[in-house]
């Protein structure tokens, strides 16, 4: 997506960014790449430092989903774009922030905060984990790295609220968005219920396959569409086999293309964790093409789901059911009124990317 306002012009201006990253690509590594995408269409030169945090494993699916994004850059926008790994004695030797003109931490990163402050550099962040409370040395820290950045933004305001009771200065809520899918299928010619995420305990997929497979509706008129992959794989197979479920498919990993098109295609989106959850970034896809949502009310991803999304317990087998069953006997009248409500107020949240841009120069005129 990019901003409405394409004459903030960066021709010239160097930008660093440094993300958390455990090998997967997911929602920070997306938007990473959606907001240098629209920095580097606007005249800028983008680092992105990717930091191996604790769990790190590559499974190749970073390097795989930035090449098929990078294809749709120009020769010039490539050149100006450079991407690598580091590990905190690789961050504190290089030079990284002795090239830049400006820092973007994507979460309390306080070795990139204290290097942006020791070469007095403006030093922006965008926070996605709600704030975990305790007196830990790394929960202070975290806690200095935010309040230190010249601006933070908290992609919801589930987040907000755990950093921030009382608002400060320098401080909004402004969510990260992806490449949001275009275009809209009718409502007529959709199918179907689709899950998007990894395969990790507390995303609600388990709770997901038992409530499909408790409903059992027809497979062919409600297929349920899994994208994603991770360590739940055996177990939900084994769950598939041992209940004999029909109408579940498991595409695991897919193109960016396909995503979007399996998105635009569902009939709902089901988006179901019970982890707290910090934003939920498929909801908002789905939105943007129409496609109403079934959402847990776990942290910020009923926000995400709007106003009008069928809303169930988090970690609730029948209460997922019973929001799925209403989507299966829902008159069509009444779907596709849902599809044109579940539009409202979207861009409360899918925000245009020239936000970024504007408060960069503001803050680099202030030096």
């Amino acid at each position: 997506m990019v901003g409405k306002n394409s004459s903030l012009d960066l021709s010239g201006l160097r930008i660093l960014m440094l993300a958390p990253c455990l090998g997967k690509f997911g929602g920070i590594e997306t938007f990473c790449l959606t907001l240098a995408e629209d920095l580097l269409r606007r005249g800028a030169s983008v680092r992105l430092l990717r930091k191996k945090v604790s769990g790190y494993s590559n499974d190749g699916s970073i390097e795989s989903s930035e090449e098929e994004i990078r294809k749709s850059w120009t020769t010039q926008e490539d050149h100006r774009f450079s991407t690598d790994y580091v590990d905190g004695g690789k961050l504190l030797a290089g030079t990284a922030f002795e090239e830049c003109d400006l820092v973007h931490l994507h979460n309390p990163m306080v070795e990139g905060v204290w290097l942006a402050k020791r070469r007095n550099l403006p030093c922006v962040m965008t926070v996605y984990n709600w704030r975990r409370r305790g007196l830990h040395p790394r929960l202070l820290a975290w806690r200095w790295a935010v309040r230190s950045a010249d601006r933070r933004w908290y992609i919801s305001e589930f987040v907000w609220d755990t950093w921030e009771r009382t608002r400060r200065k320098g401080s909004a809520r402004l969510p990260v968005i992806s490449r949001m899918p275009s275009g809209e299928t009718e409502p007529s010619k959709r199918r179907g219920f689709l899950f998007l995420g990894r395969w990790i305990p507390n995303k609600g997929l388990r709770v997901l396959i038992k409530a499909y497979s408790e409903l059992a509706p027809d497979p062919e008129a409600w297929p349920l569409t899994v994208l994603g992959d991770g360590p739940l794989r055996p177990e939900i197979e084994r769950m598939l086999s041992q209940t004999k479920t029909k109408g579940v498919r498991l595409l695991g990993f897919v193109s960016e293309e396909e995503r979007q098109n399996q998105t635009r295609n569902a009939k709902w989106m089901v988006t179901p964790p019970h982890t707290r959850e910090d934003l939920g970034l498929t909801p908002l896809e789905a939105r943007s093409v129409g496609v109403p949502c079934i959402v847990s009310a776990d942290g910020g991803v009923k926000e995400t789901g709007g106003a009008h999304a069928l809303v169930c317990e988090p970690g609730k087998v029948d209460s997922l059911m019973n929001c799925m069953k209403r989507a299966v006997e829902m008159e069509d009248a009444q779907y596709e009124r849902m599809t044109r409500l579940t539009k409202e107020r979207l861009g409360d949240y899918v925000r245009p990317l020239d936000e970024y841009a504007s408060q960069y120069l503001e803050l680099l005129h202030r030096r």
